[in-house]
């Protein structure tokens, strides 16, 4: 078979395909990550601080990772120019004191600019550094929800009662129609809801129910939120609506009974391209996109439109309770027997759940039946009783699970030790474990 010199010459020229656009070795990214946000109406939170960590490191956010850090926010607040700096917030969501916060008084204006400024001292691969940062963004000026509607396609508002049907309808959407100023890069949408809440069965139930029996468990859900659209992008294509036009949320990840709140956080650009070239990037070609000038990460400005609304569901749909089904997930390894504490140990969202089986183990013991009130307060549970019901590597899962809180409870100091002897690498490890031996010399675990 003759091959014709043209054929020949567009086979060679498609040769030069898209491995022409790999990048030539690019130099990995060695020093400081920051993760900042800053929201209309709302004061300055979980600003928050990572160092790069090498391959086999122990990743310890339980304690700090600097010598010293100065952060400084400077922007509108309560309708006044302002700066301030941020304090580590020892006492925020996962206790992580590489999280900072501001003034709780002072809450952030829509359509105004804002600056981050920082100077962090700390400990790069043995050597001392100081690492300095500037970023700047906005708040968009306008983004708020007109109109909703619902799984059958009527109109209602906030605060109103809407269905939650059962499948194949769950896999419907609500529509939310929103204005926005031409500023905004697009939207991310997210659920709050309490712990009074059923979800309901859907269509993946169904799917399952052909090869097992539905299981509670398939319903558990923890925290109080969840995001259910990472970015929706202000972008149009050809002659159709741009996207955020009308947002779609599917039924099926909505509540059942109950009360939440829809949560529409219209962020700038920057925000969406930090997105899609590293939360979602998975190709080695495409560079992250920071705004970080200095260090790595996102700061970015974001106004938010709450929409609650309030569900109900025919009687012919079955529910699942919030906390029953956490419970019923947390404990679906307890047909067998040596695998009951397992799903404790390697599930970090069980440990509430784990704290109220330790309790009743103590207070109750071998009684089956032991109407007792459960303390809210997992540091009260008294440190030798804990040692008579879990096991020494028990024991230190459930104190890394809390990021060893060695100050609100002195026993996971003991564990963070013997941790420390198990192979992990972690400088702030062996830094951490060195200060603890030095205040307590007398530990069992310092003598060793």
């Amino acid at each position: 078979m003759k091959i014709k010199i043209p054929f020949l010459f567009l086979l060679l020229l498609s040769c030069q395909g898209p491995w022409s656009y790999w990048p030539e070795n690019p130099e990995n990214y060695r020093g400081i990550w920051i993760y900042a946000y800053i929201i209309s109406g709302r004061s300055v939170q979980n600003v928050c601080l990572d160092k790069l960590h090498a391959l086999g490191e122990t990743r310890m956010q339980g304690f700090e990772f600097y010598e010293s850090a100065e952060i400084k926010v400077s922007g509108s607040f309560n309708g006044k120019d302002t700066s301030f700096f941020l304090m580590p917030n020892s006492a925020g969501y996962a206790e992580n004191p590489n999280c900072f916060t501001g003034p709780g008084d002072l809450l952030a204006d829509a359509g105004k600019n804002f600056e981050l400024e920082a100077s962090i001292t700390w400990d790069s691969a043995g050597i001392m550094s100081v690492s300095t940062f500037n970023s700047k963004t906005y708040i968009p000026q306008k983004f708020n929800i007109l109109r909703a509607y619902d799984l059958e396609k009527q109109p209602f508002g906030p605060r109103d009662t809407i269905f939650y049907l059962p499948p194949p309808m769950d896999l419907q959407a609500n529509y939310f129609v929103p204005e926005y100023s031409d500023d905004v890069g697009g939207v991310v949408v997210s659920i709050v809801y309490g712990n009074d809440i059923y979800w309901g069965e859907n269509s993946i139930d169904r799917i399952l129910e052909q090869f097992r029996k539905r299981d509670t468990a398939d319903h558990a859900f923890f925290g109080d939120r969840q995001i259910l659209y990472g970015g929706i992008r202000n972008q149009q294509t050809g002659n159709m609506n741009k996207v955020i036009d009308s947002i779609p949320v599917m039924g099926i990840n909505m509540p059942a009974i109950g009360k939440a709140s829809v949560l529409f956080y219209a962020a700038t650009p920057e925000y969406f391209k930090f997105e899609e070239t590293f939360l979602e990037g998975g190709d080695s070609r495409i560079s992250p996109v920071y705004n970080i000038q200095g260090g790595a990460g996102i700061f970015a400005g974001m106004l938010v439109d709450t929409f609650q609304v309030n569900f109900k569901t025919p009687d012919s749909v079955a529910t699942f309770p919030y906390f029953e089904s956490q419970v019923k997930y947390c404990l679906q390894a307890k047909s067998n027997p040596g695998d009951a504490y397992e799903i404790r140990l390697y599930h970090r969202e069980c440990v509430k759940i784990w704290d109220r089986i330790i309790w009743l183990d103590i207070l109750c013991g071998s009684e089956e039946k032991c109407n007792v009130p459960i303390p809210d307060q997992w540091s009260l549970i008294p440190p030798d009783a804990l040692k008579n019901v879990l096991k020494t590597h028990e024991i230190i899962t459930w104190c890394e699970h809390r990021d060893f809180p060695i100050n609100q409870y002195p026993l996971c100091g003991s564990m963070l030790v013997r941790y420390s002897k198990t192979g992990k690498i972690s400088p702030i490890l062996d830094r951490e474990v060195k200060k603890w031996c030095e205040k307590h010399p007398d530990d069992e675990e310092c003598l060793v």
